[in-house]
């Protein structure tokens, strides 16, 4: 597996049309990578943060050609740093403290009745946002540390932006484009490992739904305790 980042250039008419709609960033990553869209560990991940700067974030199972991207909307003088995350994810061990970042999609399946597929719908508040973290960290091979001198949902990771990127995707199978909505959430917080081939396989695999649009990888990065 490898992890590239590319600072762009929110000034750069590329830039803004790729970070303007999910479905384009999509289609530019997928070609950069070589276009595997299969669901599980080794499929292709890609986050963008906002903040001081733009990066956009790519983990995938071969290192990526990103040169386009970076030529297109990437920021002046800006390069691409592609890093083996193969090391980093064999070392991690149970009892290891990372501080992280996640931007997810969280979601419930609604009943529709015995033996019907559930509707899936987005979670809108920020608390049934936390929440959605909170009850699956176990699952996902962590614990969450309390940054705080409480144990409630703020105290254990804060939710630092939320969005409703809204698009269009084709649907070959209806005949149809359909109206996509992402409850696009990010988290930051400090997790305790608890299961690392679990949680391998969370990083590797992506969390939650919407993963093809900019949602499901989670990153890692040394905690420093105050």
């Amino acid at each position: 597996m490898f992890l590239t980042k590319i600072e762009l250039d929110p000034s750069r008419r590329l830039a803004r049309k790729y970070l303007g709609s999910p479905q384009v960033m999509h289609a530019v990553v997928l070609k950069a990578t070589g276009g595997d869209e299969s669901d599980g560990p080794g499929r292709v991940l890609w986050r963008v943060d906002q903040g001081h700067a733009t990066a956009l974030y790519v983990q995938s199972p071969q290192a990526p050609n990103c040169s386009q991207i970076l030529e297109e909307a990437g920021r002046p003088g800006g390069q691409m740093q592609t890093l083996d995350y193969e090391p980093f994810l064999e070392r991690l061990s149970e009892g290891q403290v990372w501080g992280f970042r996640l931007t997810a999609n969280p979601s419930r399946a609604i009943s529709q009745g015995p033996g019907m597929r559930g509707k899936r719908s987005g979670h809108v508040t920020v608390e049934q946002q936390r929440q959605w973290l909170i009850t699956r960290a176990s699952s996902l091979g962590f614990s969450l540390v309390p940054t705080g001198t409480d144990d409630d949902a703020d105290s254990l990771l804060t939710v630092v932006r939320r969005g409703r990127p809204v698009f269009g995707r084709e649907n070959p199978q209806q005949g149809r484009r359909d109206r996509v909505t992402i409850n696009q959430t990010v988290y930051e917080g400090v997790l305790q490992v608890r299961d690392a081939d679990a949680l391998r396989h969370s990083l590797v695999a992506g969390i939650g739904r919407s993963k093809a649009y900019g949602c499901g990888l989670m990153t890692l990065a040394r905690h420093r305790q105050e």
